[in-house]
């Protein structure tokens, strides 16, 4: 009995690198803060609350090893020099 055509193919081929997730608009936020030069300040992220700004700020610092402190006041979230 003949071979039939597989109707699928393999092709030699490298796994390309696994996509990461981009740094997002909190590292975005800390990095400007840090080139920025100002001792502290406010920060307005229209859309978000005042706890997930918190948290993914805190995040966002500590995996970039800046100096920079998260701290919530009044339902306001600041960034500070440490």
């Amino acid at each position: 009995m003949p071979r039939t055509a597989k109707p699928y193919r393999l092709v030699p081929a490298e796994v390309p690198p696994q996509a990461g997730r981009r740094a997002g608009i909190y590292a975005e936020i800390v990095a400007d803060f840090v080139a920025s030069g100002v001792e502290s300040a406010l920060v307005e992220l229209p859309g978000r609350k005042a706890n997930s700004l918190n948290v993914g700020l805190r995040k966002a610092a500590s995996t970039s090893g800046a100096a920079v402190k998260v701290i919530v006041r009044g339902g306001q979230v600041y960034l500070k020099r440490l």
